[in-house]
């Protein structure tokens, strides 16, 4: 069974705080209402659910109301929440189907772009890649929002300072991610780069980091080096070759200790713990004699209290 897609309460109170990249949440009717009490009953319904986070119950109210009243002034209000709800509970072919439509006609709302490009990473790291494109043009397009320089749409300049490295880091992961996913690991790697830079703290990032530099640059130059006679291996461009593999090597034993040290302690993330340590030992034992001693030292240099200590 595929895990359920969620959003993190600090994402979805971020979302909720921001309003939205602009759209706005609330019962309170227009200065003039063009809609009857029906109407105003059934959007306050969806509204209600949603606030108090019960969202299967939001998806039911939400889809009623729409049923009725497809074309009500408070339909801006409604879709948003009608969006997150579907995310929340794991329907995200219609998050996205609706997503789709409220951005094709509010193309820079921060907050539902986050959203889905959140989403959709959640679901690939699952294992279902089937919003991997969506997301890519959607977490792209949060960033050059951001790169503005100013506070995105819908954040206040103050909140933004003070969620901004998580929310830039979180977006610049999750293109890594559909980078990674297609292949492209330079590219994964400057945006992995940069979410690690931002949020030190997720070990999915450092993660990815080791995989693209594992399938990209080392997988490249090893299968060079193994295609080289043992004559020219011996040679003076076969030890240059062999140094850049082992320097890539390196590289990646730091990106699985840094994996290893986040997540050690974190019982959702055991099984990254777990294949990263796999990884890990086997490549400190090709760069150290085919011995891990060291490794639980090397490991410890990277985990959470030590660098607040040192910080």
């Amino acid at each position: 069974m595929r895990k359920v897609t969620r959003l993190s309460r600090g994402i979805l109170s971020l979302v909720l705080i921001a309003g939205m990249g602009g759209t706005t949440f609330g019962a309170q009717a227009p200065a003039q209402p063009q809609y009857t009490r029906e109407e105003a009953d059934a959007y306050n319904a969806l509204y209600q659910a949603f606030q108090a986070g019960k969202f299967e119950e939001a998806v039911q109210m939400g889809e009623a109301f729409f049923g009725k009243y497809p074309n009500s002034v408070l339909a801006p209000r409604a879709k948003p929440m009608l969006l997150v709800a579907y995310v929340q509970t794991n329907r995200l072919e219609k998050a996205f189907a609706l997503g789709r439509e409220v951005l094709s006609a509010d193309p820079n709302n921060f907050g539902l772009l986050y959203v889905l490009a959140l989403a959709a990473s959640a679901a690939s790291k699952g294992r279902d890649t089937r919003f991997d494109a969506d997301g890519l043009t959607y977490a792209t397009r949060a960033l050059e929002l951001a790169a503005a320089g100013n506070a995105p749409p819908g954040f206040s300049p103050q909140l933004w300072e003070q969620q901004k490295s998580k929310v830039l880091g979180a977006l610049h992961q999750a293109v890594g991610l559909f980078l990674y996913n297609k292949a492209e690991y330079e590219s994964a790697i400057e945006h992995l780069k940069k979410s690690a830079e931002l949020d030190p703290s997720d070990p999915v990032t450092f993660y990815l980091i080791g995989e693209s530099l594992k399938l990209g640059t080392y997988a490249k130059l090893r299968e060079s080096y193994d295609k080289l006679t043992p004559e020219e291996k011996v040679a003076e461009a076969g030890k240059a070759l062999l140094q850049q593999v082992d320097a890539v090597v390196d590289q990646m034993i730091e990106m699985y200790a840094r994996t290893v040290a986040i997540s050690e302690a974190n019982a959702s993330f055991q099984a990254l713990n777990q294949e990263a340590r796999k990884l890990l030992e086997s490549f400190y034992r090709y760069r150290h004699n085919d011995t891990t001693e060291g490794l639980e030292e090397l490991i410890k240099k990277y985990k959470p209290s030590t660098q607040a200590s040192a910080g």
